[in-house]
């Protein structure tokens, strides 16, 4: 699993329309949201993640969690970003992962949204800019 990890003033997004060719996906729900003070934590679901999908999704809520506490933000948006790899896990694991982690971040205490998976989307970012609002995870399987 990939992780960039971005301490955001504002984060917006909207959904514009379904994937193409893609048949697993969320209710568009929300369609559209504008956000302050977030951690914007774009991920990519690789294959072989499937093979420890737990121990990959428990390390990835750690260091998201970590990158919160460092730059004092509770809450958390998680963007389906398959722009980070080129070797993705199948749609419904990636769908799987990107559910436990949610629920894995809420179960520590974080405020989580989620964007929705399998639509393209606009997104509006501006990241806060001082020198610990950016940082990149690479999590392997065990």
């Amino acid at each position: 699993m990939k992780l960039l990890l971005i301490h955001a003033s504002e984060f917006r997004w909207r959904v514009r329309e379904a994937a193409r060719g893609l048949r697993v996906r969320d209710e568009p729900e929300p369609e559209e949201a504008e956000l302050e003070d977030v951690v914007v934590a774009f991920v990519a679901v690789e294959e072989g993640d499937g093979q420890d999908l737990s121990g990959v999704v428990a390390r990835a809520a750690d260091a998201v969690a970590e990158f919160a506490g460092r730059v004092k933000c509770n809450t958390v948006v998680l963007y389906p970003y398959a722009h980070l790899s080129t070797s993705l896990a199948r749609p419904e694991v990636a769908l799987k992962a990107l559910r436990d982690l949610a629920e894995g971040l809420r179960t520590m205490g974080l405020s989580v949204i989620r964007s929705p998976f399998g639509y393209y989307k606009e997104f509006w970012l501006h990241c806060k800019g001082h020198p610990l609002a950016e940082a990149f995870r690479d999590i392997s399987p065990t």
